[in-house]
């Protein structure tokens, strides 16, 4: 018995692990990339623009996201308040680099799309799959 829970103790662990080494190898998965072109058609960015807002967003959601993951699974009600102010700190300021990026029909916009995913509502349809 011992063994068994010693052994998956052990598949856990490497499990994580590689989780983990695949996660730093590949910082930027499918997801991503999916909604870095969404929002960019969403906004009409141009090329430079959406390479600016990518680069915004590999350097804020690293440290946002874990924030927030944090915050989840926060038991003691006190922390919890702590890194909900961080964490909407942190999102406040990758929207603020976003909007600064952004013409001022692109922050409309940005601001419309923002506030239905606030309301938990869908955003509006994702554009058709780029023809090839």
């Amino acid at each position: 018995m011992k063994r068994l829970f010693i052994a998956l103790i052990l598949a856990c662990v490497t499990a994580v692990a590689a989780y983990a080494i695949f996660l730093r190898a590949c910082p930027e998965n499918k997801k991503f990339d999916c909604e870095i072109k969404w929002l960019s058609h969403k906004l009409a960015l141009t090329p430079e623009q959406t390479e600016r807002v990518r680069a915004l967003h590999l350097k804020y959601c690293p440290s946002m996201n874990g924030l927030c993951a944090q915050m989840k699974s926060c038991g003691d009600p006190a922390r919890k308040t702590e890194l909900n102010r961080a964490c909407s700190e942190s999102t406040g300021k990758l929207i603020e680099a976003v909007c600064a990026e952004l013409t001022p029909p692109q922050r409309e916009a940005y601001a419309k799309l923002l506030e239905s995913r606030k309301q938990k509502k869908p955003p509006q349809a994702h554009p058709p799959a780029p023809a090839q």
